[in-house]
């Protein structure tokens, strides 16, 4: 894939998050025109400006996360690209379904502020560990308040399932991560296992795309051959293992730490909400028992729970899905006139404005093909090095 068509292909899922969001907001301006400027008539500047610096906080938190990380494997590691490779990756999360490819964008941009592969991939583990960690733990947190009566939203009920099935996927993950560190062996037969089971499958799927001429250069990418998929979820095992040594020799406070920022930067998003009700004017008393505690932690609690919604949502930004439940979870807080100018300024704050960050840095980049060479590059070294180690070599060209 070629720079332009990258940048096209970008260019094209952002204006598409924007025009959802902007047609969403404009057919309910335009129907509660009066009520919109109502709404606006008690905005509280100096509130919104906190909310700003909070919502800024996340792409500080998470680069700095990545900062105290990786410097244990990279010294020379600047807190400016951790924390640029982190508004990138946030930008790229905001504009893909299901955050997808937000990864790659974080490793393009540290690979090109001299970070290597193989420190880079170590440090995204631990960073993938702290944020499973803050999400299995959310998530035992709401099924805990929502089973004992503790947690009462309109429109929460739907999203049980979700919380859910959240549990358990970020469940499975620190399992696979745990026994990657405690008996790799075992997670590395569980890989085998599978694709000895799911590799028919995957093999007769893409015999079958072979069959259409649009789809046939798809079948020619590595990532099609027999046995890659496996022999990369075997050399991640490793990968993992060989990592969490290191940080559990010289790396314990790090990873403390990093999971104190990970807290730091979920909760300062979920944070800007409470800051917005202030800066319209609004009660931060709901009216309505919503759950325990002060207002402050009622609100972080909701917006933990719509987060859950956000975070795997198959539409890029959220789009569509994120207006429809927040403004479902916030109405003990947010009624009439309110309800728009509230969402427009909750979704330009905590969405947008560190996407659109984030947008400088992947467009510069872009525009010296920088993220696209040196992805590209970083991903050669990395085949080279498999294909040269001993396992690599040996298992190159089994079946899955």
């Amino acid at each position: 894939m070629n720079r332009r068509t990258l940048v096209r292909g970008i260019q094209t899922i952002v204006a598409l998050t924007l025009i959802t969001f902007a047609v969403l907001t404009w057919r309910q301006v335009q129907s509660q025109e009066e009520g919109f400027l109502a709404g606006l008539a008690g905005i509280q500047p100096v509130w919104l400006v906190v909310a700003t610096l909070l919502a800024l906080q996340e792409g500080v938190c998470g680069g700095l996360r990545m900062f105290v990380l990786g410097r244990v494997l990279c010294p020379q590691l600047t807190v400016r690209t951790a924390v640029a490779s982190e508004f990138v990756l946030m930008f790229v999360a905001g504009v893909t379904p299901g955050q997808l490819g937000a990864p790659v964008a974080q490793v393009a941009t540290l690979v090109e502020g001299g970070m290597p592969l193989a420190d880079i991939a170590t440090a995204e583990l631990l960073t993938a560990f702290c944020t499973i960690l803050f999400f299995l733990a959310s998530a035992t947190g709401l099924l805990i308040l929502r089973r004992t009566g503790s947690l009462v939203l309109p429109g929460a009920a739907q999203l049980d399932y979700l919380v859910a099935f959240s549990f358990l996927v970020f469940g499975a993950c620190f399992v696979m991560l745990i026994l990657s560190v405690v008996h790799p062996p075992l997670l590395k037969g569980v890989f085998r296992a599978g694709a000895r089971v799911l590799g028919p499958l995957w093999h007769g799927l893409v015999a079958a795309m072979a069959r259409f001429k649009r789809l046939r250069p798809l079948t020619e990418k590595p990532f099609t051959r027999h046995g890659y998929l496996r022999d990369k979820l075997v050399s991640a095992v490793d990968r993992v293992h060989e990592g969490f040594k290191i940080y559990l020799r010289r790396g314990k406070l790090s990873v403390l730490t990093a999971f104190l920022l990970t807290i730091g930067f979920f909760w300062a998003r979920f944070s800007a909400a409470f800051f917005i009700l202030k800066g319209l004017g609004l009660s931060t008393t709901p009216n309505t028992f919503v759950t325990l505690g002060p207002s402050f932690v009622q609100v972080v609690v909701v917006q933990t729970m719509l987060n859950f919604a956000l975070y795997l949502s198959p539409t890029p930004g959220a789009s569509g899905i994120a207006e429809t439940t927040s403004t479902r979870l916030m109405s003990p807080w947010v009624r009439g006139v309110h309800e728009i100018p509230y969402l427009i300024l909750w979704r330009l704050l905590t969405l947008f404005l560190c996407m659109f960050v984030g947008g400088t840095y992947v467009f510069r980049y872009l525009g010296t093909d920088v993220l696209e060479r040196r992805a590209r590059e970083a991903e050669a070294d990395e085949n080279d090095a498999e294909s040269a180690s001993p396992e690599g070599a040996s298992t190159h060209g089994a079946d899955s």
